[in-house]
């Protein structure tokens, strides 16, 4: 029994002696992702009893970041597409015919409720408005998952990995059409019939050159109303590296891919003066493998990545430039944390930088304190000091400017840590169950103290009423004044 113990102590020995041996003679792999830095190495932590978590995940970066521990990941992940024809990873999953899909995109097969999708669908119209309350035109896309596009390229082992994605997919685009949702769905031009040339790779996570082609014709008619017909004709091929391979299972992979550098040359000449001017872009990687052609239809556009370092700053310069245009992509995948949660949302870079640039614009507007007849106060008591005490879920209704693009200002001074919503009006009620939606609602500051807020919306709301819970409970407020007006128009009066 002793000798073997010693034995498997020396086969260990042994096995972890190689990947660490060629780490301290050759350095880290340059293909290795999160490498061990001298600090990770050193910290006290190595040493903490019940920081087990810690040291397994140091110890296993430091053996397969190792040039080693690479090349048997190499060697596994290589077996597996190449001779086996089957790959399943933490990252990709084989599919039919040696398609590979990206299985985080999966989201472990969770389902999107209806009460979400419409809270997504709701706040993007509400982005939109705000921008549009401050003269841009807010537009957001999605780029669809391979998996949306291809399901019939699966496979069983990935249909079964996908769990709810394609039928949460086919559940919100149901949901935005019926509510006539102003998202430009990319998928609506991917459709594709057996013997048609691909538009996704099989083997990367983004669209080929005919997708993103598809992609931008679309663009085009839903930000001007022009329309680019005619057949998409290739006029070359080139090999292309595709990500999953070469990035995620670390083996040297090439696809073909058409080019149709004819074709763009032809219908998006470079001298155009059809290009679409004074443009904002924030996108992801989608939009990232299309800078070039997308600069064929744009004019000079701002483009900026979700992973840009100064992303704060830089989205807050881009709207101090009041752009004409303000286009926001995602990839689907990613769509309901961006909005509810992430950059889009009211606490994130692009809808904290709206709402401020909306609140500066507001200060320009001559304000004059609301008429009487103009507020309705429910579950709000008016105390003989001029405080209101607030019950549960108070309200106030504010009657806005009849003409122009209505402003509001709201302010007072609370103790309590709660968020304000400012609910706007819904003209067309139909499939609503009443005038005012959680979706389509603004959330503000919860700091306690003193409280301001400046709005302006557009034209489509004068004359409409406004709701705002200053807070969702019981509290106190003081100091209140509500204060409305008006900016002059934009234009003539739209359909919301």
């Amino acid at each position: 029994m002793k000798l073997a113990n010693l034995a498997t102590i020396g086969a260990f020995a042994v096995f972890l002696a190689a990947p660490v041996g060629s780490l301290v003679t050759m350095g880290l792999d340059p293909a290795a992702e999160r490498a061990i830095t001298l600090t990770e190495l050193t910290s006290a932590k190595l040493l903490t009893p019940n920081d087990e978590k810690y040291r397994n995940d140091v110890a296993r970066r430091l053996v397969s970041n190792s040039p080693v521990g690479m090349d048997a990941i190499r060697a596994k992940n290589a077996l597996d597409v190449k001779v086996f024809g089957f790959v399943n990873t933490s990252q990709v999953i084989s599919g039919a015919d040696g398609w590979l899909f990206y299985k985080p995109g999966f989201q472990n097969g969770a389902c999107m409720s209806e009460h979400d999708i419409g809270v997504m669908l709701g706040h993007v119209e509400a982005l939109r408005m705000i921008a549009k309350g401050i003269g841009i035109d807010f537009r957001m896309s999605v780029s669809p998952d391979k998996e949306v596009v291809y399901p019939e390229k699966l496979g069983p082992a990935a249909a079964a990995a996908t769990g709810c994605k394609i039928l949460s997919s086919r559940l919100w685009r149901r949901i935005a059409k019926t509510s006539k949702s102003s998202i430009i769905d990319h998928f609506d031009v991917m459709g594709h019939d057996v013997t048609d040339d691909l538009l996704y790779f099989r083997t990367d996570t983004h669209w080929n050159e005919l997708g993103k082609l598809k992609a931008v014709r679309q663009l085009v008619f839903e930000l001007t109303g022009r329309k680019v017909d005619g057949p998409i004709l290739a006029s070359g091929q080139v090999m292309h590296a595709t990500d999953m391979p070469n990035r995620l299972l670390r083996i040297d992979h090439e696809e073909a891919e058409e080019t149709y550098d004819d074709y763009v040359s032809r219908t998006f000449p470079d001298d155009s003066n059809q290009k679409i001017a004074d443009t904002f872009i924030l996108h992801d990687s989608f939009y990232g493998v299309s800078y070039d052609l997308l600069k064929h239809v744009f004019l000079n556009p701002l483009f900026l990545s979700y992973g840009n370092e100064n992303i704060e700053l830089e989205v807050r310069n881009a709207l101090a430039k009041s752009p004409k245009h303000v286009l926001v992509n995602t990839v689907e995948r990613n769509m309901l944390s961006k909005i509810l949660h992430g950059e889009m949302s009211w606490t994130g870079v692009l809808g904290k930088a709206f709402l401020d640039a909306n609140a500066k614009t507001a200060g320009g507007c001559k304000m004059s304190d609301a008429a009487k007849d103009g507020l309705k106060f429910e579950n709000l008591s008016k105390q003989p000091s001029g405080d209101f005490t607030a019950g549960v879920d108070p309200q106030i209704l504010v009657r806005l400017a009849e003409h122009g693009r209505p402003c509001v200002r709201i302010s007072f001074e609370t103790a309590v840590r709660q968020n304000t919503y400012v609910y706007l009006p819904i003209k067309d009620q139909v499939n609503q169950n009443g005038p005012y939606f959680e979706g389509f609602s603004l959330m503000l500051t919860d700091a306690p103290g003193a409280r301001d807020f400046w709005l302006v919306l557009p034209e489509d709301f004068a004359g409409m009423t406004l709701r705002v819970d200053p807070i969702y409970s019981t509290g106190t407020l003081s100091h209140l004044r509500i204060q409305t007006g008006a900016l002059p128009s934009f234009s003539p009066v739209s359909n919301m």
